[in-house]
């Protein structure tokens, strides 16, 4: 029988999933980065009952864990760097690729609190919150991160 935790920690998936996606730039790693995550969780089950915010932890979690694949992945290469190097690879792309491929191109930072405030939908307290940072360190990275994006998208069309 599931608990009320396993219940909670279920319901999240997809929406870890999404962002090991824009972190990782990879369906299969977001997957499996994503199961990782859940299965080490769910096995802590007991300890995660002292939470305050589950949603939090499991995003911080997932993002450890997707920070983790990177650098094994490619050792001593930024992980933009790498992300930016596979988008580079793309050929023609509909206006939904266009957009996650201009994403990829952004560093980590502004990538993360884009996609936690605009595709999540996370307030700027809760993304501090899960990033350990100032409500205004993010609203500054959003903002920054809104341009480059614009840019971007204007130098891939």
């Amino acid at each position: 029988m599931k608990s009320s935790m396993d219940t909670a920690l279920t319901s999240l998936r997809d929406r870890m999933y999404r962002y090991a996606r824009s972190i990782l730039g990879s369906a299969p790693e977001a997957e499996d980065a994503t199961h990782d995550t859940l299965e080490r969780l769910l096995s802590r089950r007991d300890e995660l009952g002292l939470c305050r915010n589950l949603d939090s932890f499991a995003l911080t979690a997932l993002r450890n864990r997707c920070i983790d694949r990177l650098r094994t992945r490619h050792e001593g290469v930024e992980p933009s760097e790498v992300l930016q190097n596979e988008a580079d690879a793309v050929d023609r792309w509909t206006t939904k690729e266009l957009v996650r491929t201009a994403l990829a191109r952004l560093p980590l930072r502004q990538r993360e609190v884009l996609h936690l405030k605009e595709i999540e939908g996370y307030t700027t307290h809760e993304i501090a919150v899960m990033l350990s940072t100032e409500e205004n360190q993010v609203r500054t990275i959003l903002s920054r991160g809104r341009k480059a994006l614009r840019e971007e998208v204007e130098k891939l069309m």
